[in-house]
């Protein structure tokens, strides 16, 4: 279970780690709102992990299965949007 909740959250990182490398201005408030939006999507994981850890359910737990559901989800996102600015990116330079 750990392996696959850092996994997730490696995999998460990689499209926020390019956004802020590719930006032009490499501002404070930039990579804050990148760290930010991280956190957000990481939460729900490390919220039900945390969670299951705690109460340690006997049954099958829903909560875990639709956290993680959620969080790849959010990563599918941001991937997408990922593509998207780098595509915009480059017809922008294309065309210059």
């Amino acid at each position: 279970m750990i392996a696959i909740v850092f996994l997730t959250l490696v995999i998460l990182l990689i499209p926020f780690m390019f956004l802020s490398k590719n930006s032009k201005k490499q501002t404070i408030e930039r990579k804050s709102l990148l760290f930010l939006g991280y956190i957000i999507c990481a939460a729900p994981m490390i919220y039900v992990v945390i969670d299951d850890r705690i109460n340690d359910y006997e049954d099958a737990n829903i909560g875990l299965g639709l956290g993680i559901f959620l969080t790849w989800g959010l990563t599918a996102c941001v991937y997408l949007g990922w593509c998207i600015f780098s595509v915009i990116k480059a017809i922008r330079k294309a065309n210059k």
